[in-house]
């Protein structure tokens, strides 16, 4: 892989990972809600369902999904189950805010960790995505699983960065949102959001249909 080549997938990578998408909204509510440092949590569930994604594609899975549309349903409607899942719990259940922290109540960055990968995991267009966008960038004169690596580390580097940014850019509103009205009514914007996302999810059809 040239380095021309490998600063259009930059490029690319940069435009996609600002763009926001349901696992940003995540981040974005876990770090006004418990801070940036429990977000990490969220931020390396998202990134370890990528490289599991990203590693499927590599091994060719990729092509059974889209050859199989029973398994693709299958994984479809389990995300939008999820998406839709996570955004009703925004919207119904009414944080309880810390008075001194402003923060909610005690949660394990396990439980932050399980909640990001879930919201990455459960899109089924990743895996497909990852099989279809690695390629363009792959020197087949070269030897694949060098340029596979470079491009999977370079990848998780930009989204990590994406989403802690976002993360620490929620974290610097919490001063205008340290009441449960307030945050309760974040949170149904980004319940609204991902039950939207979970939709049009709901619309993706397998390729070839």
């Amino acid at each position: 892989m040239s380095f021309e080549l490998w600063l259009s997938f930059v490029g690319t990578v940069v435009i996609l990972a600002i763009t926001p998408g349901p696992s940003v909204l995540l981040a974005s509510a876990n770090s006004l809600n418990y801070g940036v440092r429990k977000t990490f949590g969220t931020i390396l569930g998202d990134l370890s369902a990528n490289l599991i994604q990203m590693s499927l594609a590599s091994l060719g899975l990729a092509s059974i999904i889209i050859s199989s549309g029973e398994i693709f349903q299958v994984i479809k409607w389990l995300g939008v189950g999820y998406l839709i899942l996570v955004g009703i719990k925004k919207i119904v259940i009414k944080p309880s805010l810390d008075k001194n922290t402003g923060k909610k109540g005690p949660r394990g960055t396990w439980s932050l960790y399980k909640e990001g990968f879930l919201m990455s995991a459960a899109n089924p267009k990743a895996i497909i995505f990852f099989a279809a966008l690695f390629p363009l960038f792959i020197s087949p004169g070269r030897e694949f699983f060098p340029q596979f690596l470079v491009l999977c580390i370079t990848f998780i580097c930009i989204d990590g960065l994406s989403l802690l940014t976002y993360s620490i850019f929620a974290a610097r509103l919490k001063s205008y949102l340290e009441n449960n009205d307030k945050v309760h009514f974040q949170n149904k914007i980004v319940g609204v959001l991902l039950i939207f996302s979970g939709l049009m999810l709901s619309l993706v059809k397998k390729t070839g249909q």
